[in-house]
């Protein structure tokens, strides 16, 4: 198996990201998100640029460490690339929301739409929370309990995400959706 996909967990089931792929495709068109073409995404000029920001910090900071220019592996550029485009995406939707200043943001689809991009960039649960809470605050909420017990999957896939096992991180991701979900009752 390859690295690239170890780093996707390839070749075997993965319920987590398998009903969060479900859910996006859903959501984009319940909710007639932006940017979303039959479940693809589009990406707005904001979000290249952004996007394009968060790869060449990255690439300065591997250049600072080697002391030169640094090179990747061709296996491995696709999936650090989404990495951090996600990081991107997920940074540029937490500065729109902060830009509105009322409780309930007017203007929310286009930030619901980078979130589900940055999800499916790099697959994050934290991501997904946050996805939530936008739908929850805007009375979508049974988008937001969807999007909930997808978090709840995630621990069939943390591993594979994290490279390692941490438990006490993901019983605080698990018990954070399970609050969530009760609250949205």
């Amino acid at each position: 198996m390859s690295l690239f996909s170890k780093l996707l967990g390839k070749g075997k089931s993965q319920p987590y990201v398998d009903a969060g792929m479900a859910s996006t495709f859903k959501l984009c068109h319940s909710l007639n998100l932006p940017d979303w073409n039959d479940g693809l995404p589009s990406y707005t000029a904001e979000e290249i640029a952004a996007i394009d920001r968060e790869l060449s910090r990255f690439q300065q900071i591997a250049n600072s460490e080697l002391g030169g220019e640094a090179k990747f592996h061709p296996e491995v550029v696709p999936a650090l690339q989404r990495l951090w485009a996600g990081e991107a995406l997920t940074e540029l939707a937490r500065k729109k929301l902060m830009l509105q200043s009322e409780d309930t943001p007017t203007d929310w689809k286009p930030i619901a739409s980078t979130l589900l991009k940055a999800w499916a960039s790099r697959l994050d649960p934290r991501t997904l929370l946050e996805l939530a809470d936008l739908l929850a605050k805007v009375g979508c909420k049974n988008e937001a309990r969807e999007v909930l017990q997808v978090v709840l999957l995630f621990p069939t896939y943390a591993e594979t995400l994290w490279g390692k096992s941490d438990d006490k991180l993901l019983e605080g991701i698990v018990c954070e959706a399970k609050e969530n979900l009760r609250h949205l009752n």
